[in-house]
């Protein structure tokens, strides 16, 4: 996909200085591992390449060769074997890092896209971008299982809650209220975004024209938030009655969601907006790393990304 003016369906990517400060930071750690991990492989391939003509160069009964012979070769064989480890180690430790921020990352530009670009939105509408369609029926189905397991978290800790006890005056319980209430918002967001979409395609094709029904939003968000000041039973049957509610309520969006998914195979050259345009930010962003910054950045990454439990 090519990022031009004549297309309504496309957009040249802001600068990066331009970007929420989170999703810059973000790329910017994604970037720094993607050169890490570059420069380990190359490295890497020339240890083994220099390790294997080492191999070559093995005096044939070495034991028989006298202390000085064999010892230069055991060094410089340790040594190679020392690197090796030490790069793959390396070469581990980025991989591992990677696929968990390119998924916030992910998460991130699609929020910042749906928010900032009108030509994403108006080509979902029309059913172009297959793939950024099957991404936003995924992202929709983690927040409801994200939200689901948050209000079983909620309904678990509950029972510790003495009576008439509020769950703001109980840490345990006032603490699981928060991600609930997180999860919850960004829901509601996922639903108001398809609402859009709805006005949106009604807006360009007209109705009678248009596929997209909107559905109703539950604010699911500010119900949670509501709950910190009652006590444990009272919250316990809001539980039990919201949760009844997201089902219904999922399965509705889901059917909705998965049937305009199925509508969107392309009808132009690109399959996808947010591929491209984040590859463009990506080699935006290369031209605003300074090289000397590459390994702070990527050793406080790995330390973030596994106390995310990544």
């Amino acid at each position: 996909m090519e990022f031009s003016a004549t297309s309504p369906f496309t957009a040249q990517p802001p600068k990066v200085s331009h970007l929420p400060v989170r999703l810059r930071d973000l790329l910017k750690r994604e970037v720094c591992l993607e050169i890490t991990r570059a420069h380990i492989e190359a490295a890497l391939q020339q240890v083994q390449a220099e390790a294997e003509q080492l191999k070559k160069t093995r005096p044939p009964f070495l034991f028989l060769h006298g202390k000085p012979l064999r010892s230069e070769f055991e060094t410089r064989q340790a040594g190679a074997n020392e690197s090796l480890a030490a790069l793959s180690q390396g070469l581990q430790k980025v991989a591992a890092a990677q696929p968990r921020l390119r998924s916030w990352v992910e998460d991130d530009l699609e929020t910042f896209l749906r928010d900032s670009q009108p030509a994403y939105v108006n080509g979902l509408a029309t059913h172009q971008f297959p793939d950024d369609w099957q991404r936003a029926v995924l992202r929709f189905d983690q927040r409801v299982a994200g939200f689901r397991a948050a209000l079983g978290l909620v309904q678990a800790t509950l029972s510790a809650v003495p009576a008439g006890v509020t769950l703001a005056a109980h840490g345990a319980a006032f603490e699981c209220l928060m991600p609930a209430r997180q999860w919850g918002a960004l829901l509601d967001y996922e639903i108001q975004f398809f609402n859009r979409l709805a006005d949106t395609q009604r807006r360009m094709v007209g109705v009678g024209d248009d596929t997209l029904r909107r559905q109703p939003e539950p604010q699911f968000g500010a119900m949670v938030g509501q709950w910190a000041k009652l006590t444990a039973d009272v919250v316990r049957r809001h539980v039990a009655d919201l949760l009844i509610q997201l089902e219904h309520a999922a399965a509705e969006a889901r059917v909705a969601y998965a049937s305009e998914a199925a509508l969107a195979t392309g009808g132009t050259a690109a399959r996808s907006f947010l591929y491209p345009f984040w590859e463009a930010l990506r080699q935006l962003m290369r031209l605003e790393i300074k090289p000397d910054e590459v390994e702070g950045v990527v050793a406080e990454t790995e330390r973030m990304v596994a106390a995310a439990g990544g």
